[in-house]
């Protein structure tokens, strides 16, 4: 249900996730896709803040009750529990501890079920037996998007499909002028967050260091590896 999507958004307290993760070396993210990405779009900042007295409240409109004072919401005698597939790599562990802190004190209980692989990260999403999958994807263009939320995308893992998200994404990548391409994926996004089909936590930063002697200094597009051909030494005092 989309009440619980945007509950479980709204009721993450990213702010104090990368305090206490990343050092607030990672900013939070607002999107699917990076704010470093090409046509990411910026009108999506600020949404869903947190606000865990509106996300309990959504739920409790929608049904939900704690009928057996155990802190857990349910609706019609079943527990409002999810389960989290969550790899054991990027700090990832750490963000799930929290949010299941987090989504206790709104009425949701988060099982985490961790894998130690990528392979077997993708037997548990086979099987089927999961809400949500913890995850980051590195690309440098967006159509990347196209994998997780097309209803033929090979990791379309939330299993949301719908006409309209199909075409804009399908068509944004078969684009070629830039203008139609920015608008396309601007749309995306939107229609994306609003269903509530993924929990952006943070923008994936890269620390990197070079001497003050070099000049030319620049780095392929993921910001990883420096392009080491470029590098000229610096002939200033």
């Amino acid at each position: 249900e989309v009440v619980i999507r945007q509950a479980l958004i709204v009721g993450a307290n990213r702010e104090a996730i990368i305090d206490a993760v990343y050092q607030r070396l990672s900013p939070i993210a607002w999107a699917p896709l990076s704010s470093t990405t090409t046509y990411y779009n910026a009108d999506l900042v600020g949404s869903y803040t947190f606000n865990p007295g509106a996300a309990r409240d959504a739920l409790t409109t929608a049904g939900y009750a704690d009928s057996n004072n155990d802190g857990v919401l349910e609706i019609g005698g079943v527990d409002l529990e999810i389960k989290m597939i969550a790899p054991t790599w990027g700090l990832i562990p750490d963000v799930a501890q929290l949010l299941e802190a987090q989504w206790r004190d709104i009425g949701i209980r988060l099982q985490i079920e961790q894998v130690p692989s990528r392979a077997a990260l993708f037997d548990l999403v086979a099987a089927g037996e999961y809400n949500l999958v913890a995850w980051y994807e590195f690309g440098a263009d967006p159509a990347y998007l196209s994998r997780y939320f097309t209803s033929s995308g090979d990791l379309n893992w939330s299993k949301f499909n719908t006409p309209e998200l199909d075409a804009l994404l399908l068509e944004a990548a078969r684009q070629s002028d830039d203008n139609a391409r920015r608008s396309l994926y601007y749309q995306a996004q939107q229609t994306i967050m609003e269903q509530a089909l993924i929990l952006p936590i943070r923008d994936y930063v890269n620390l990197n260091g070079y001497d003050t002697t070099l000049d030319q200094v620049s780095y392929d597009a993921y910001g990883w590896f420096p392009l080491l051909n470029n590098f000229t030494l610096s002939l200033g005092g």
